[in-house]
């Protein structure tokens, strides 16, 4: 029995015995706000190992952005859970043989490139102690999405002196929308408009609440061909939360 036991561990792979399966949840949450998952197309979620860089596992954010009355404003002991089981989170498995150091980096989100964020964090893990209890592993993303738009990006003079409108879409980073009443108030926010040409400042147009969801507006006149670099920002002094949208507009000659 001795010699079969031996003969075994000789021909086996030296990590056969010790491998384990180690399981890791990763959520991704908006600074005050809710869970970065389906209603922005997630956040791509990457898990290396911090001193090697091996790339150990990786994928998207899936699920519900969570219930606000449960996340912002329901109590919760310390400790309790305040995902749900379908709130959004991305799923891990990795077969490990010894403690690992490792990195989790979150990129998002994935519906709104342009202004996305990145945040991560460090953590050792150990084979066969999972990661998964209570929210497991919650990365903070911060930042507003600031989404531009202009009727035109090419405007004769004459309709640039009369007043252009600059519109903008401002929302969490878990898309949630920004409207009166709600948990998220246009009241809250300032939203600015930034505009230069050739380098120089042109001025700032404060953008107000259009009336719609997450829907800011301003205009602004212009009286002097040339390229116009426009950009907007979001910002609520209570959370730190900023975003920062471009966009360019060219004013023609009549």
């Amino acid at each position: 029995m001795r010699f079969c036991l031996l003969l075994c561990a000789i021909l086996l792979p030296a990590d056969y015995a010790q491998t384990e399966v180690t399981n890791i949840t990763v959520r991704v949450v908006a600074r005050n706000a809710l869970y970065v998952g389906d209603l922005v197309e997630g956040a791509f979620v990457t898990i290396t190992d911090a001193v090697s860089g091996e790339m150990l596992a990786q994928g998207i954010t899936s699920g519900d952005a969570g219930n606000p009355q449960r996340t912002m404003r329901t109590p919760r002991k310390r400790g309790e859970p305040m995902a749900a089981k379908g709130d959004a989170k991305f799923a891990a498995t990795l077969d490990i043989d010894e403690p690992r150091y490792i990195q989790v980096t979150a990129h998002g989100p994935l519906g709104k490139r342009f202004t996305a964020n990145r945040a991560s964090a460090t953590q050792w893990i150990v084979p066969g102690k999972h990661l998964t209890g209570g929210d497991g592993w919650v990365l903070e993303l911060p930042g507003l999405l600031v989404s531009p738009n202009l009727a035109a990006s090419t405007v004769p003079l004459s309709t640039a002196a009369s007043g252009i409108l600059i519109e903008a879409e401002v929302m969490l980073m878990c898309g949630c929308p920004i409207k009166p009443g709600f948990y998220w108030d246009p009241k809250d926010y300032e939203v600015v408009a930034i505009v230069r040409r050739g380098g120089e400042d042109v001025g700032r147009f404060p953008l107000r609440y259009a009336g719609a969801a997450s829907e800011f507006e301003t205009q602004f006149t212009a009286h002097v061909p040339g390229l116009y670099d426009i950009s907007i920002y979001a910002y609520d002094s209570a959370s730190g939360n900023t975003g920062v949208g471009q966009v360019e507009l060219t004013v023609t000659e009549n």
